[in-house]
């Protein structure tokens, strides 16, 4: 989908960590440091730009490479020491990106700025306060995620009322529960609402996700509560299965996304934003570069065919021009030796490295569709087979898209590929391993380790938490070589957080180990 983008500041980009332009950072963004009082506006604006909502160097280099696409083995791994061992302090980097980074910080002062307002002006720009929330609560759930319990009802609170307070933990579980049904009173919200014209005006500048659009803010609502629904399914099937029944049984009331032209992107604007992940991908997979995963390559797409291999990936250098991926179970001198002689496949330069239109990804209309794959199999809800089957087009068509819509670097010379024809598609789907046949549970299966296909290294957070609840596709995960270990479930608490936030740290520390599930994760 293709939507306005603002002409930002050179000042503004670089706050962000972006590239210049121009210079006009008044008109679109206020800091909060520098006034007491801001343009809701403007400061929605920048909760757009966290640096883990845009595709940014850091976050693929230090937490993407190094976390979430390791675990969910979107990046080729050499085995070696303390390999599933993350960096305590890219973690906490993370950490703080949620909490003063631009997300709880941001939607703080957010809430004290409406606040300070007059009746007459709250009643008229409370939508900024609303699509703020959306943003919030998707981010807060990956917090969720990664963690289990955070500080969240307390959090924020300097921005909020200027004064610093240690903020509790608050239980993950009551966590998810808040927003599952926030997001329902959100829906309600967004169906029922009305703006004035300077609103409407102001909202379609300032909005830079979806543009002001408040159908597709709809959308995006019940698409993320039907996520969250899903992650918890297997905790509480009881809850699970009334809510999403209710919500897939009446699409007029709770409209999802159900086409490509309504993912939820950050869309870049390659001569003022442009996407940063080529070094990130480059300098974080690995030290030979972004190389490919045998799994998900050899066993997954080349095995079956997958119309999406030339467009994910770059085959090997080498005479016989292959697509090969590194094993799990690989050591370094092994990986460089094939990378050397041009044996391993790389990330796709048109589609990702030399891309800098590559989007910030929140959801699919692909996504969608697998989330109810799912509902229908287990439930009885509707045709799973339709739904399964529309996901995998859907995602072909938009990773096709992304090839065909890139922004080349200027030393970079570059033909679109074709998206594959309807023949090819089918031929696809009738793969004896693809093809929606068998027992319920190997038909769900299937329908994970489609999903887990169309996160790739783009959601690769998503993806990472969809193998811990599902258990699919079943990774073959090398033991560490110096502990025998394999991938955590959660993150460890950053080690700030247990020094200045110590008191609130002792109520949680006992969850504090990488073996400890998320609430969800019960399988």
């Amino acid at each position: 989908m293709k939507k306005q983008i603002l002409i930002i500041s050179g000042i503004f980009l670089f706050l962000i960590g972006s590239y210049s332009c121009s210079n006009t950072i008044e008109d679109y963004y206020t800091d909060p440091d520098a006034t007491t009082t801001a343009d809701l506006g403007q400061l929605f604006t920048y909760m757009c730009y966290n640096s883990y909502i845009r595709p940014t160097y850091w976050d693929y280099a230090t937490f993407v490479t190094g976390v979430t696409g390791k675990y969910s083995q979107f990046i080729g791994i050499e085995k070696a020491s303390k390999m599933y061992e993350p960096s305590t302090d890219y973690n906490e980097d993370r950490w703080e990106g949620y909490y003063t980074g631009g997300i709880m910080n941001q939607y703080r002062e957010i809430q004290k700025n409406y606040e300070a307002l007059s009746s007459d002006e709250q009643a008229d720009q409370y939508i900024y306060m609303q699509i703020a929330k959306v943003i919030l609560y998707d981010q807060t759930a990956q917090m969720v995620d990664y963690w289990g319990d955070i500080p969240f009802t307390e959090a924020g609170g300097l921005n909020y009322t200027n004064t610093l307070t240690n903020a509790k933990f608050d239980d993950a579980e009551t966590i998810y529960t808040l927003l599952i049904d926030s997001l329902a009173s959100l829906n309600t919200y967004f169906a029922n609402a009305s703006l004035s014209t300077t609103i409407k005006t102001s909202l379609s500048t300032q909005d830079i996700l979806l543009g002001g659009d408040l159908d597709l803010w709809q959308k995006y609502t019940n698409s993320l509560r039907l996520r969250l629904l899903m992650r918890i399914s297997n905790y509480d099937e009881t809850t699970a299965k009334t809510k999403i029944t209710a919500m897939l049984n009446d699409p007029d009331t709770y409209p999802v996304i159900d086409k490509n032209s309504e993912d939820i992107l950050l869309e870049m604007n390659p001569t003022n934003l442009i996407s940063d992940i080529q070094s990130g991908l480059t300098d974080g997979a690995t030290s030979n570069g972004a190389i490919a995963p045998y799994y998900m390559l050899n066993t997954e797409m080349v095995a079956n065919n997958d119309p999406r291999t030339a467009v994910f990936w770059d085959p090997g250098s080498n005479a016989d021009d292959e697509y090969l991926g590194l094993k799990s179970d690989t050591t370094a001198s092994a990986a460089e030796n094939q990378w050397s002689k041009g044996y391993l496949a790389t990330y796709d330069s048109a589609t990702f490295i030399m891309n800098y239109n590559v989007p910030g990804v929140l959801f699919t209309a692909a996504e969608v569709s697998f989330l109810k794959a799912e509902a229908y199999e287990r439930w009885d809800l509707g045709t799973a087979q339709d739904e399964y089957e529309t996901g995998i087009k859907q995602s072909i068509d938009f990773y096709y898209s992304l090839n065909q819509d890139a922004y080349a670097k200027s030393s970079f010379s570059r033909t679109s590929l074709t998206t594959p024809t309807d023949a090819t598609i089918e031929s696809y789907l009738e793969e004896s391993a693809i093809a929606y046949s068998g027992t319920t549970d190997e038909k769900l299966e299937k329908i994970y380790t489609q999903k887990w296909i169309n996160f790739f290294i783009l959601q690769a957070g998503q993806a990472w938490s969809e193998v811990r609840r599902t258990g699919y596709p079943e990774l073959p995960f090398a033991e560490d070589p110096s502990s025998d270990e394999l991938p955590p479930v959660r993150l460890l608490y950053p080690d700030t957080e247990k020094s200045y936030n110590s008191d609130n740290y002792s109520a949680v520390s006992s969850k504090d180990t990488r073996d400890t599930n998320i609430f969800w994760d019960v399988n």
